[in-house]
């Protein structure tokens, strides 16, 4: 038996043209290549669908870049209870005012931070009307989702894929056995008379 890795890999693929594979293993042997192509074909598709996601997040980035602002509010009144955020963080909300890009003046609740008091400033995003929007959108986020995508597809195909290849594995070994179990049934007897 060669030690060749890639003579191992062409003859687990069913690529060495074995004569003694029965039916049944040149089917398992297509299903398995069927499932590497189907990888690196989910691997291709993933790179691209990544390099897309990753030009939308540069567009978002560009746009919101443009149509978001900083501005300075004062709190007008003390944090009610806080809670915690999406990410696990303490958060509150307080009365705030400021003024809009166009200098209009705007007041409001915002979230801060709890140990915020009233008549200090934060830092809150705008649109061009004033309103308070989340921050704009920033590279890491723009790469993670674009890595997030890219690897996605391929590992949930590869997933699928060798979900596949055991489930045909076994249903093969199980129907290896029966038939094993049956032709036994036919020489064991003829093999018994003959040892005596």
């Amino acid at each position: 038996m060669s030690q060749n890795p890639f003579a191992r890999f062409a003859r687990w693929l069913g690529l060495d043209r074995n004569p003694l594979r029965r039916r049944c293993d040149r089917v398992e042997a297509v299903v398995r290549l069927a499932a590497v192509l189907g990888v690196v074909a989910a691997v291709v598709f993933g790179v691209l669908l990544g390099v897309r996601e990753y030009g939308a997040g540069l567009k978002t980035e560009a746009r919101q870049a443009h149509d978001r602002y900083q501005v300075v509010a004062t709190l007008s009144g003390d944090v009610a209870t806080p809670r915690l955020s999406v990410a696990g963080a303490a958060v509150g909300h307080a009365q705030a005012v400021w003024r809009a890009p166009d200098g209009t003046p705007r007041s409001g609740v915002i979230e801060v931070s709890p140990s915020r008091r009233a008549g200090e400033t934060v830092r809150v995003w705008t649109d061009a009307g004033g309103v308070i929007t989340p921050r704009p959108q920033d590279r890491e986020t723009t790469v993670v989702a674009a890595m997030t995508v890219g690897t996605g597809v391929p590992l949930a195909a590869a997933a699928l894929l060798a979900l596949l290849v055991t489930c045909t594995r076994v249903v093969n070994q199980r129907r290896a056995r029966r038939v094993w179990e049956a032709q036994w049934t036919v020489v064991e007897p003829m093999w018994r008379i003959n040892g005596r």
